[in-house]
């Protein structure tokens, strides 16, 4: 099983920096994802049939195109594209599956409105040309310990094997609870192995634990015996109140028309309201539409699906949330030592130069 060590406080703080995230959940199964593979993107079935144009002007201005890797967490998009909520706020939609890094797929105009997590905060600080414009959810980032390894927190790692992207946010959360509580994560020796992987890793004893968007997690704790929820955006106190992932949009397409941020962020709303009181409708809508496969190859099964959907928390249109989060996540890659870089005054640079730059809402 291929790996990856991350020994060092340098090379940590090295990848950190870098374009993390940048890789696909491996597999057909994809979660909530933070990236793409090598492939280009495409585009096949009823999730990636564009939305007829009604042949005037306004709907060839008004065209976005809607990326996913097809993760649960990105049900917003598929309920919004399916029940005609961005039709309804006056967008000529067109939606595709993401299978490449979003950099470029921006820069050519391939790619207008996608989910944005936490792993592209160090690519939109170094460059990456995209912004915030509203909020999608809480929770769907967790940590799953085997049974053996002892590990109930994250203050038990030291020591330890964890499979973590390197550079993911995941990692640099867990780095940074662990330095904030007077621990060393130099100490825990960080591993990356492909999602699909890690169940085969845990039970092999390759690895004492690991943390990755959902479903792996999930998929981990209902198929080892044993094992262990350590980490978790959905249920820990600390961590359940910040936003884990939200709309990010093409600064190009953006300043081209700015009125389609505000259409977009109307249609995402509409989409969270129903998603709120219609979460097994949203699942097999998204089933059936062939965004997120059930799959018995990986484990990842409806019921799986709809615990994911009412576990989190759908919301659009909160200022205050979006600020926070913003705010909390940078404090959290400081913390870990991931901003290397950054001015003496790290409050003045996260609220107000990362902010204005990062973060343009549309509502």
């Amino acid at each position: 099983m291929a790996k990856d060590l991350l020994l060092t406080r340098r090379g940590f703080l090295r990848a950190g920096g870098m374009l993390a995230g940048t890789a696909a959940m491996a597999g057909v199964l994809a979660g909530c994802s933070n990236g793409g593979g090598s492939a280009s993107a495409s585009a096949s079935g009823s999730a990636s049939a564009s939305a007829s144009a009604s042949g005037s002007a306004a709907a060839t201005d008004n065209k976005v195109i809607l990326g996913y890797w097809g993760g649960t967490c990105e049900m917003p998009i598929y309920v919004g594209y399916e029940k005609g909520f961005f039709k309804d706020a006056g967008l000529n939609c067109e939606i595709m599956k993401i299978t490449e890094d979003v950099a470029p797929l921006m820069a050519n105009g391939d790619l207008d409105c996608f989910e944005l997590t936490p792993d592209k905060f160090k690519p939109m600080e170094q460059g990456l040309e995209c912004v915030i414009i509203d909020s999608l959810h809480y929770g769907c980032q967790q940590g799953v310990a085997s049974a053996s390894s002892g590990i109930k927190s994250y203050r038990d790692l030291e020591g330890k094997k964890v499979a973590a992207k390197i550079g993911s946010i995941s990692q640099i959360v867990l780095a940074a609870q662990m330095k904030q509580a007077g621990l060393d994560p130099d100490k825990v020796e960080w591993l990356t192995y492909k999602n699909p992987q890690m169940q085969q890793a845990l039970e092999a004893g390759e690895i004492d634990a690991m943390a990755a968007y959902d479903p792996w997690p999930d998929i981990i704790l209902e198929n080892v015996p044993g094992s262990v929820r350590y980490y978790s955006w959905t249920y820990d106190e600390e961590l359940k109140n910040t936003l884990c992932c939200f709309v990010g949009m093409s600064t190009k397409r953006l300043n081209e028309n700015p009125t389609l941020g505000k259409m977009l962020s109307e249609g995402f709303k509409k989409s969270a309201e129903w998603i709120v009181a219609n979460p097994e409708d949203a699942c097999d809508l998204a089933i059936n539409a062939g965004y997120v496969p059930i799959n018995t190859d990986t484990g990842f099964t409806r019921d799986m699906m709809i615990q994911e959907v009412k576990d989190y928390r759908f919301v659009s249109g909160d200022r205050k949330a979006i600020d926070d989060s913003f705010k909390t996540i940078w404090e959290w890659i400081a913390a870990a030592g991931a901003m290397e870089d950054a001015p003496a005054d790290i409050e003045k640079y996260i609220t107000q130069d990362l902010y204005n730059k990062m973060v343009k809402l549309q509502f």
